[in-house]
């Protein structure tokens, strides 16, 4: 833990907490952590180019501009991501992480990659926020529909230990499709992918992002790409049988000729801490979000369809935090 409460201090004058919130739009190695050497919140987000990082920059704007009131700071830092953070978090380096949610539930479980180490007890949720769907988008001459229809086809199944690969993987083998039935299998990364489609090399190409995302946006508008719907009794039994995922709509609408909710699956980017993080902290976090929500919704494209109700999780495997939880309790969304 990085909070220093046993002393007073004087409030940070208002400029500095505004100064670390404008990081989000203008952060070129330059943060909070230049401002404010020993944060009170440190949350551990991702490589920079990945959503999680605008999240955990956005969490610390919204923090920092109650610093006068509450004084405590907040600094977004990089890091390698959902394992990465949940390691930070046993070892205090970080206070809070950005983590998707079959990683959590791994961690809590103290299953692969985290079973040398036993289940992670100490774990506590603060909310939850965007989804990363598996997105399939396919060539539109085709007339492809659902993922059955991909057999004969060309594919790309992303690279090795990528998240699109495992996610792909599942639903080829919930429903009995080797890579026998396919016509070609490749496995590039998503950049890549996109040139081998557009130059009429892929009939299908696999993600696993938030929406909207650019790089499909460029291949549904530029070179005929319509998304394929994941669905049916063969991926309901897969979903009921791998709680970490989660049902998901690709809203309609956010993609050129794409006008249909396409229906999918993904896990969720949650906002974890543990149990040594104190309630009082906690609760400011979870204020700061909330309280400023519409804010919050237009600090990346990805938030913007988020609610209250999709952010708070009542039912996973590892508990809310006591000070989120009172927070949600003030405002009536737990009973």
């Amino acid at each position: 833990m990085r909070s220093h409460h046993s002393s007073p201090r004087r409030p940070w004058p208002r400029w500095i907490a505004i100064a670390c919130g404008v990081v989000i739009l203008a952060r070129a190695g330059f943060g909070c952590t230049e401002l404010a050497l020993r944060p009170d919140v440190t949350i551990g987000t991702a490589n920079p180019t990945a959503i999680d990082y605008p999240l955990g920059a956005s969490i610390c704007r919204l923090f920092n501009l109650d610093t006068p009131r509450h004084n405590m700071r907040c600094a977004e830092e990089p890091s390698s991501g959902s394992i990465a953070n949940i390691e930070a978090l046993r070892s205090g380096e970080f206070n809070v992480g950005i983590v998707q949610s079959d990683v959590l539930a791994a961690a809590a479980a103290g299953r692969a990659p985290f079973a040398s180490r036993g289940p992670a007890t100490n774990l506590r949720v603060l909310f939850a926020a965007h989804d990363e769907m598996l997105t399939v988008v396919a060539r539109r001459e085709l007339g492809v529909r659902a993922i059955a229809d991909l057999r004969g086809k060309r594919i790309n199944i992303g690279n090795p230990g990528s998240r699109q690969r495992a996610d792909i993987e599942s639903v080829m083998a919930a429903l009995g499709l080797a890579r026998g039935v396919f016509a070609e299998v490749r496995e590039l990364p998503p950049a890549e992918q996109n040139r081998a489609f557009c130059a009429d090399e892929l009939d299908a190409i696999v993600y696993s992002v938030a929406h909207p995302n650019g790089l499909i946006r460029d291949v549904t508008l530029t070179c005929g790409g319509i998304l394929v719907e994941i669905a049916g009794p063969a991926i309901d039994r897969m979903l009921s049988e791998h709680r970490e995922y989660e049902r998901a709509v690709i809203t309609g609408g956010i993609y050129a000729d794409n006008p249909s909710d396409v229906r999918t699956f993904g896990v969720r980017a949650v906002v974890v801490t543990t149990s040594h993080m104190p309630e009082a902290t906690a609760y400011e976090i979870t204020k700061a979000v909330f309280e400023n929500f519409d804010a919050f919704r237009r600090l990346h494209p990805a938030f913007g369809t988020l609610t209250t109700a999709d952010m708070i999780q009542r039912n996973g495997r590892v508990p809310i935090h006591a000070g989120a939880l009172r927070y949600y309790h003030e405002r009536g969304w737990v009973s």
